[in-house]
């Protein structure tokens, strides 16, 4: 995964608004979108393996520091649909977390 610094203040100010309820979920994830299809545009939006297979690229949230895999914008979603469910609730204090440790990062991969 590389990290893009540019983009993680946006992410960082998206999540803000989703915690402190300025934004919803339906409009944090619209905005992520817009943000991994921009990424996608600057690095050439698709590349290809050694096999000739297209590869497109994702947008990563890194919460908090010792998070290595990152998490998409499809499983954010997924997670943030029943804001009452465990994984919302695990999902959104990571994410309090990381804002609040200064650790949420936007990655490519």
């Amino acid at each position: 995964m590389s990290h893009q610094p540019h983009y993680s203040p946006m992410a960082r100010q998206l999540f803000g608004q989703f915690l402190d309820q300025e934004i919803d979920r339906d409009t944090l994830v619209g905005r992520l979108q817009e943000m991994e299809l921009q990424l996608q545009a600057d690095a050439g939006d698709e590349s290809e393996d050694d096999d000739d297979e297209l590869i497109v690229q994702t947008l990563r949230i890194r919460i908090f520091g010792g998070d290595t895999a990152g998490v998409s914008i499809r499983e954010i979603e997924q997670d943030l649909q029943d804001l009452s469910h465990p994984n919302a609730q695990i999902l959104m204090r990571g994410i309090a977390f990381g804002l609040a440790e200064d650790e949420l990062e936007v990655h490519f991969e």
